[in-house]
């Protein structure tokens, strides 16, 4: 009487495996990590898709966790993700408790960070664990090999729908330690925070897909360009920059690409069908994050250099184990519990122990004393286009610590903070002479686990975007010479600046500059940067102070004020920065262009 609707269980599966090799067909373009159906309460479940693929070298990825209840009553979900290989030195984590009423669904935008590459395998372990008061525990692992040698890169379905096979195919014809040429996602989809982003080393979007974003998408990926991403645009013909909503200044001429801050957007051409396989070749070499983590830091850092090292002296144990030794055994056996006297054993050999105890930690406790100290470098860049309205912080920062009563701290803002390679030492956890295991659990602005332990050295790049109002204000001109007016709430010493028309402006030596006061300028006697900026750049490393270098264009100031530690980004409290050093830059207010 009725038509059979369903298709042969044949031609089902048929179907199941064509989808699986069309990713581009679906609604959603990421991977599936997890997914877990409550039998006992039916419509119920819990599913958790990747955006730009399951793993990555370094950074954050962003997944997208979707519950829904129809259990009876409302529940609260404790989600946990962590990824790590068995014999590594470094697992990250991080943990989130959603409540979902019943009846209803919940989506959550959440990002894993990963270890960086030098402490890590290029094939990754994904970690999901899922519970609930009254349902089972589920959990699920997902491997995923990531590229040796090629850059970490998320690819639009526009772009990726005709070419994305081939490519990956030329990829590993190429070399079969890269198993992709870039991870397909959905512009919808797309996180609306910056450190969903760092993940990537490059992003390729195509022009429509550009123009179809939410504005808190927008922002993200302009935070993420500000802070050292780069952005690949591509449409079917010239694109436009003054046409994007970006805050770019409008070129004279069609440019192949714009500096936006410390990153890159690149304006590509294609024909809507196919992308050449030349994108390979022009990939290949693109700047990557993780080799930045990896070789920036083990040679020519000047702020390490400043900062010092630290030898392991065995001598002192040495004698301190000589010492116990010696009476322990000699002089307690013969003198102190002698023949006829065994039994004072029982009292002094204990005695001796903690003694010898109690001195190796009031030692340690002298050489090293409690807390640390350390240097920074920070750059802050200063954006107060409307709508915009951020400073942008790299801090890269290097210390050394004595006893620390806790190795987790906690900031109330979230970083991207990495850990970076140092060069092999006894007090270098993450070095092959330590090979301590370490747990990092990172939850909105809670750094839980082995960031600073006991008599180790650490160094970390610490990135964030926070709204700011301090802003440098620009009135026009006064017989040629541009009006700047200081909005920041600290004073400034140095002021050097490079207006609309290129010319080089500076402040005279021994400027105090209060907060409200117009600012001094002179015509620079020189093109070259003054000598406090240098001095500034050449402690950062290599890749930050190319970046940094690359800030050439009309419209930005550099400067420096009285109290650089207010720009700084704090992480552990017990830590003493012996020096930081600060170089503020940006765009004076009224001076820029449409803001994202």
């Amino acid at each position: 009487m009725f038509a059979n609707t369903h298709p042969p269980r044949r031609h089902l599966a048929v179907l199941v495996a064509v989808s699986a090799l069309l990713p581009g067909i679906g609604s959603f373009a990421g991977e599936q990590v997890f997914r877990h159906d409550y039998r006992e309460h039916p419509g119920t479940f819990v599913e958790i898709q990747s955006v730009f693929g399951a793993a990555a070298k370094q950074g954050s990825l962003p997944y997208r966790i979707t519950i829904r209840n129809q259990s009876g009553k409302t529940r609260v979900w404790t989600v946990a993700m962590s990824e790590g290989n068995h014999g590594r030195p470094l697992t990250t984590r991080t943990t989130h408790r959603i409540e979902v009423e019943d009846g209803s669904e919940v989506v959550r935008e959440v990002t894993l960070p990963f270890a960086p590459a030098f402490l890590a395998y290029d094939y990754r372990s994904l970690n999901v664990e899922v519970s609930a008061p009254g349902l089972p525990a589920e959990s699920r692992q997902t491997g995923e090999q990531t590229p040796q040698t090629r850059p970490l890169i998320g690819i639009s379905k526009a772009l990726a729908q005709r070419s994305l096979t081939r490519l990956d195919q030329e990829v590993r014809d190429e070399n079969s330690s890269n198993p992709y040429f870039a991870k397909l996602f959905e512009p919808g989809h797309l996180p609306s925070d910056w450190l969903g982003y760092t993940g990537l080393d490059l992003l390729m979007l195509d022009e429509p897909s550009w123009r179809s974003l939410a504005a808190a998408q927008r922002q993200a990926l302009v935070a993420w360009i500000r802070l050292g991403g780069r952005l690949d645009l591509f449409s079917e013909s010239a694109i436009d920059p003054s046409s994007l909503g970006l805050p770019l200044d409008p070129p004279e001429r069609p440019a192949s690409h714009a500096t936006l801050s410390l990153g890159r957007i690149y304006f590509r051409t294609w024909d809507g069908d196919d992308l050449p396989s030349s994108l390979l070749a022009a990939y290949r070499d693109a700047p990557q994050v993780s080799e930045a983590l990896n070789a920036d830091f083990q040679k020519d850092w000047d702020l390490q250099k400043r900062f010092g090292t630290k030898h392991f002296n065995p001598t002192l144990v040495f004698f301190l184990l000589l010492a116990f030794a010696i009476l322990v055994a000699p002089v307690n056996l013969f003198y102190l519990a002698k023949p006829g006297r065994r039994h004072r054993l029982f009292i002094t050999t204990p005695i001796i122990s903690v003694a010898t105890c109690v001195l190796i930690v009031l030692l340690i406790l002298f050489i090293d004393g409690i807390g640390g100290k350390g240097r920074r470098v920070v750059l802050a860049d200063l954006q107060p286009a409307p709508g915009e309205t951020r400073v942008y912080l790299s801090q890269e920062q290097i210390s050394r610590t004595g006893v620390m009563v806790t190795s987790g701290f906690e900031t109330g803002r979230p970083y991207d903070l990495s850990p970076v390679n140092l060069l092999p030492s006894h007090f270098n956890p993450l070095s092959q002479y330590g090979r301590r295991f370490a747990t990092f659990e990172i939850n909105g602005g809670r750094f839980e686990g082995e960031f600073f332990r006991s008599r180790s050295e650490q160094a970390f790049v610490v990135r964030t975007a926070e709204p700011a109002r301090a802003r440098i204000e620009s009135a026009g001109e006064e017989n040629g010479i541009p009006v700047l007016v200081s909005n920041l709430a600290q004073e400034i010493t140095a002021f050097h600046f490079r207006d609309a028309r290129g010319d080089l402006w500076t402040s005279p030596a021994g400027s105090a500059i209060a907060p409200g006061q117009r600012i001094p300028l002179e015509r620079a006697r020189s093109q070259a940067h003054p000598g406090w900026m240098g001095e500034a750049i050449d402690l950062f490393s290599k890749s930050r102070k190319e970046q940094i270098l690359a800030l050439s264009g009309p419209n930005r100031f550099f400067a420096q004020v009285r109290d650089p530690d207010a720009f700084a980004l704090p992480t552990h409290p017990s830590l003493r920065w012996e020096e930081t050093t600060l170089l503020l830059t940006g765009t004076p207010s009224g001076a820029t262009a449409p803001a994202p």
